[in-house]
C-alpha cells in the first residue's frame, strides 16, 4: 500500500489536487482514500470529500504530528474498511515538521507501506516570496512558508495557469536555483496531464535522503501559528423568498471583501454549501468555483472555515457583522448552529524521529 504525505501551506491547492488524483485512480480501478486534518473539528474539506463519494477519515483537533495516534488510528481504519491501494494524507495548512514527526514514525511503524511526500506552494505567492518582494504575511507565518518547502522531495508549485509566461518561467528559473536537490512539478491541478504527471512521480519509489528532517525553531513556528485566527462556523440561511443560495452568494461575498478591506492575509478562507458547493479563497486569488444563484430554495446551510492573519475574536466579529448586514438588506434568516474560533496551541508532537529506524523519543518542540 502507498501513503502520500501532502503538505504545504493554506490555499495552496492540496485539496483540489487530491480529489482530482482521486478521481482519476478511482476511473482506473484503483481504491484510495483520504486523511483530512485540521486544527478545528468541522472542516469543510471532510464534506468535499465526501460529496465526493471519496472513502475519507480526519484528524481533528491540532496536526498530524500532535495527534500522531489518532492519525494511525484513521490510517489503519481506512485499511481495515476500504482496502485502499493508495491513501493520501493531507496536513494542515500551518503544520510543518513533517518528515521527522509523521514520515519517520509512520516509516518506524508501518515499514510495509511506501510512503511520499510533496509539498505544495501557490505559485504566485511563491514567485512573490522568491523575487523577495513584500509578501502578505508576518516574518514568523513565512518561516512556516519555508520550512514546509524545505523538507519535501517533492516540491509542487500549483496553479501556474495563474501566471502570466514570463512570471512562470522567471518562477522556474528562481525555484531551479532554490530548490536543486528537488524534483520539481510545474502543475495546474485542473489540468488532468499535471495530475497524472504528479501521480506518476509519486508512484516511484523515493530515497530515504530526498526527505531531510529540518532544524528547526519550534518556538518561531508556534509564534507563527498563533499570528493566525481560526474561525468555524456552520450557519442555516432561511428565506420566505426562496432567494437562500443567492444569500448564501451575497454573505460570501461580503465576507471575503470585508476580509481583504482590513488588509489581513487570508491563508484560505472555504465556505461549504448545502453540503457539496465548495469555494475558496486565498490572499492570491479567488474563489475557485461558482455558485448557481438562480436556484430557489427556502432554506441553504453554510459550512465557513476561515484561516486569516488577525485575531480570533477580530474575525469571529467581522463574519457576525456580514451575517447582520445580509440579514438587514435581504429580510433572510440566518441562524449560527456552531461557531469555534482559536488560535492554534504550540505544536507538541507525539515523537520526533530524525531517523525511523533508531529509536522512537516521543516529544516535539
Amino acid at each position: 500500500m502507498k501513503l502520500h504525505l501532502v503538505s504545504g501551506f493554506l490555499g495552496s491547492g492540496k485539496t483540489t489536487a487530491i480529489s482530482l488524483a482521486c478521481n482519476q485512480l478511482m476511473q482506473n480501478g484503483l481504491g484510495v482514500g483520504v486523511i483530512t486534518n485540521d486544527q478545528g473539528i468541522n472542516l469543510v474539506d471532510s464534506g468535499f470529500f465526501r460529496s465526493l463519494s471519496i472513502p475519507i477519515r480526519q484528524v481533528i483537533n491540532g496536526c498530524f504530528c500532535c495527534n500522531f495516534n489518532q492519525l494511525d488510528q484513521s490510517l489503519q481504519s481506512l485499511i481495515d474498511s476500504e482496502r485502499p491501494g493508495i491513501i493520501f494524507a493531507e496536513s494542515v495548512g500551518s503544520c510543518t515538521d513533517i518528515v521527522a514527526t509523521v514520515l519517520n514514525p509512520l516509516s518506524h511503524f508501518h515499514p510495509d507501506i511506501q510512503i511520499t511526500v510533496s509539498a505544495f506552494a501557490d505559485s504566485r505567492l511563491l514567485l512573490t516570496l522568491l523575487q523577495g518582494n513584500f509578501t502578505p504575511f508576518d516574518e514568523e507565518v513565512n518561516y512556516i512558508y519555508n520550512k514546509q518547502l524545505e523538507e519535501a522531495g517533492i516540491m509542487v508549485m500549483n496553479k501556474i495557469d495563474l501566471l502570466e509566461a514570463k512570471d512562470l518561467k522567471e518562477l522556474k528559473r528562481l525555484a531551479g536555483e532554490r530548490f536543486r536537490d528537488k524534483i520539481l512539478l510545474y502543475q495546474n491541478s485542473l489540468n488532468k496531464g499535471s495530475i497524472a504527471r504528479w501521480l506518476e512521480e509519486l508512484d516511484n519509489p523515493q530515497p530515504a535522503s530526498s526527505n531531510s528532517p529540518l532544524e528547526i525553531n519550534y518556538d518561531l513556528y508556534a509564534s507563527g501559528e498563533a499570528k493566525l485566527a481560526w474561525v468555524d462556523q456552520e450557519i442555516l440561511i432561511e428565506s420566505a423568498t426562496k432567494n437562500a443560495i443567492e444569500e448564501a452568494s451575497v454573505l460570501i461575498s461580503k465576507i471575503h471583501s470585508g476580509i481583504k478591506e482590513n488588509n489581513f492575509a487570508i491563508g484560505h478562507l472555504k465556505f461549504l454549501l448545502n453540503g457539496n458547493t465548495k469555494l475558496s479563497y486565498t490572499t492570491a486569488g479567488e474563489a475557485d468555483a461558482r455558485i448557481m444563484e438562480s436556484e430557489k430554495a427556502f432554506f441553504a446551510t453554510l459550512l465557513i472555515n476561515a484561516r486569516v492573519q488577525t485575531e480570533p475574536g477580530t474575525l469571529a466579529r467581522l463574519i457576525e457583522d456580514s451575517i447582520k448586514e445580509i440579514e438587514t438588506s435581504t429580510g433572510c434568516k440566518i441562524i449560527t448552529r456552531e461557531i469555534s474560533a482559536f488560535q492554534p496551541g504550540f505544536p507538541s508532537a507525539t515523537y520526533r524521529m530524525a531517523d525511523p529506524f533508531i529509536n522512537s523519543q516521543p516529544g516535539g518542540g
